[in-house]
């Protein structure tokens, strides 16, 4: 029987080499194995001796000089151990772990011809005393060579000998044509094997991948994916409200955000606000690393109205008493000057104790503003308790303001009842609609204000009360004072601390904001801009509608277009309700209007950037073009600087494009609005 010798170096690779050998081979020929590390006293004499190496060869020289043939096996990587080494990121340090220099450098070698040159690679073998210190470690079967102090260890396993060397041993033994169909079949199985491990991994890369975009979009913030240096990488379906599409793909993040928006600083401070045009914006910023290595940057994007909204569902829900104020002067969301000033004398008349009166229109939030006070108040712990005096009728008003005595009339509770005002007690007492106030109850408030005590229906013991009062109306308290339908004196003792809401009319600033916020309120969907719900005509319409019934009517057309918008359309004006088109003058009326006013150029191309809250010098040209105001682009540069000049503009980089001043804003209502 012939005889093939296998020499190696470990026990391992001898294994492995015999057996591959053995199969193709079969019976006919007889396989022996000899490793250097066990250590042999024959001679080879055989018809073929193969060796596992360069190294094996220099150390066996004399032994194998009588052998017939000497063949140096090349040895290749097995395709079944090569996924594990795709998990290894570009550029790691990895210790090649193997049984001798030679070896390692001849693992190395093939792994870069294989494909995976990314790795600066570290060879240990035994009786290194120094080597590089690695996280991870690759081992050709080798794995009880390696250092403990490695955190991952991967085995692609004792290495082959290929196909070429397999060729060689048939040759020389006569039996390529009866054994080399069996190893070339072995070899295609390999590589058809390692072609379908590669596709499954394909497959299920694009399963991940589809899975990843689909979770990411039905997130519910809007997400966005950056590098270090800002360049925009990916970014879910919900961004897309805030910024088109094209110039997320086109432009950077400070582009987007303005120069000022800093990466490192947002995710410092995690909650970061960012006013963007007409919108303002919560980011919270996330630093993905791996290894201390900064992978990406991720942006979570939420809307502030839709965070106070939960916000304030929130607190409603865990206020226990019934008696409660729901609101603060951080509700009262404004840009109008006369507005913010309205609310600095709001929080001074907190902090005392008089009597405040409240006077303006119906629907400026009077209520709001009474719960404001009383939450900015001493008494923000105490009962807050609102009662309207024209939603009462006469007859019962007396009973539910002062209470009532058991038996004190047809109806009345056994055991009487405690009044508004004592559950006001220690707290503050919100009376609406005080000029509907009848004459006879006119008269018992006053001497509850002068004596601080109150007597039921049907009683006669007076019940001291400790009560803060702020009362409200819509109506002139002094043309009533006149008419004689309201008490001189209630008027004076309530005028203690007077304050006028503002009609939203002469704070047009805040309707675009107002909208939006109110948007957010009625839509099962967070909504980042008016033009999701409205065309262009209809924002323009409501922009500078008169608004009779302020806020309040504000809130009724905004659920009006929430219920009546198509699932894929915008409201036109002409879809917008018959009131409001009554009460307000049409989209080209306003234009006219306008047009007609007089305004020179540069106050159309102010009002136009007021109008957009931030706006670039070709749209400007493209919005007056469509106005049929024909003016050139360099002469709107012209009129930027101009206004820049005059500190009524503000010019920014990127798409932000032009932004109004508070000065500007000024200037507007003065000499545009009037």
């Amino acid at each position: 029987m012939r005889t093939v010798s296998v020499i190696s170096l470990g026990e391992n690779t001898l294994h492995s080499v015999v057996e591959q050998l053995s199969r193709y081979l079969g019976e006919e020929v007889n396989v022996r194995g000899f490793s250097v590390e066990r250590g042999f006293d024959e001679t080879f004499d055989d018809d073929i001796v193969v060796l596992t190496g360069d190294t094996i060869y220099r150390l066996v020289y004399e032994r194998v000089q009588t052998a017939k043939k000497v063949i140096i096996a090349r040895r290749a990587l097995r395709y079944e151990f090569i996924e594990p080494l795709l998990s290894i990121k570009e550029n790691e340090h990895v210790l090649l772990v193997n049984d001798t220099e030679d070896s390692c450098a001849e693992a190395i070698d093939q792994l870069k011809r294989h494909g995976f040159d990314s790795f600066t690679y570290h060879p240990y073998y035994p009786g290194m005393s120094h080597y590089a210190s690695c996280p991870v470690a690759i081992t050709p079967g080798e794995p009880h060579l390696i250092p403990k102090r490695v955190q991952e260890v991967i085995d692609i396993g004792t290495r082959q000998v290929d196909i070429t060397s397999i060729t060689e041993v048939l040759v020389e033994l006569g039996m390529l044509e009866t054994s080399g169909s069996l190893a070339s079949a072995e070899y295609v199985k390999d590589i058809m094997n390692v072609t379908k491990q590669l596709s499954s991994l394909n497959q299920r890369l694009d399963y991940s991948n589809f899975l990843n975009m689909t979770i990411l979009d039905k997130f519910p913030k809007a997400l966005l994916f950056c590098d270090e240096a800002g360049r925009i990488t990916y970014f879910n379906e919900k961004m897309t409200h805030i910024f088109p599409e094209r110039e997320m793909k086109e432009f950077g993040i400070q582009d987007l955000f303005g120069g000022d928006f800093d990466l490192s600083e947002a995710y410092s401070e995690r909650d970061h606000i960012v006013h963007v045009r007409d919108k303002t914006l919560i980011t919270s910023v996330e630093k993905i690393e791996d290894h201390e290595q900064v992978i990406t940057y991720l942006l979570e994007i939420e809307n502030y109205d839709t965070f106070q909204q939960v916000d304030r569902e929130l607190r409603k829900k865990m206020k226990s008493s019934t008696y409660t104020a729901q609101y603060n002067f951080e509700h009262l969301h404004t840009r109008n000057a006369s507005m913010k000033e309205m609310i600095g004398l709001a929080r001074k008349m907190a902090r005392g104790q008089s009597t405040i009166l409240i006077q303006g229109e119906s629907g400026t939030g009077k209520e709001i503003l009474a719960q404001s006070i009383h939450n900015e108040s001493a008494r923000s712990k105490r009962p807050f308790v609102a009662v309207n005096l024209a939603a009462l009728s006469s007859s019962i008003l007396e009973s539910e303001l002062f209470g009532y005595e058991s038996g004190a009339f047809t109806g009345a509770h056994k055991g009487g009842k405690k009044g508004l005002f004592e559950e006001a007690h220690t707290g503050t007492i919100f009376m609406d609609e005080i000029g509907d106030a009848p004459l006879a109850l006119q008269v018992k408030l006053l001497r509850v204000l002068q004596e601080g005590a109150v007597r039921k229906v049907g009683g006669t013991e007076q019940i001291p009360i400790d009560v803060r009062i702020i009362a409200a109306t819509n109506k002139d308290l002094e043309q009533q004072v006149r008419d004689g339908a309201f008490r001189e004196d209630l008027y004076y003792r309530l005028n203690i601390l007077p304050i006028e809401t503002i009609p939203i009319r002469e704070r047009r600033e805040d309707i675009p904001p107002l909208l939006h916020y109110y948007l957010n309120h009625y839509a099962e969907e967070e909504v980042y801009d008016l033009s999701q719900y409205l065309d262009e005509g209809a924002i323009s319409f409501l922009e500078y509608h008169p608004w009779p019934g302020n806020v309040r009517e504000l809130m009724n057309a905004v659920e009006y277009i929430v219920n009546m918008r198509s699932v894929s359309g915008k409201l036109s004006y002409g879809e917008l309700p018959r009131y409001l088109k009554r009460e307000g003058a049409s989209p080209q009326a306003v234009g006219k209007a306008l047009h007609s006013s007089g305004l020179s150029e540069e106050e159309e191309v102010l009002l136009m950037i007021h109008r957009k809250f931030g706006i670039g010098r070709r749209k400007i040209v493209e919005e007056l073009r469509q106005k049929g105001i024909l003016i050139g682009e360099g002469k709107v540069k012209s009129i930027i600087h101009s206004l820049k000049d005059k500190g009524w503009v503000e010019v920014n980089k990127g798409v932000r494009g032009c932004t109004i001043t508070e000065e500007g804003r000024a200037y507007v209502k003065e000499a545009v609005n009037g």
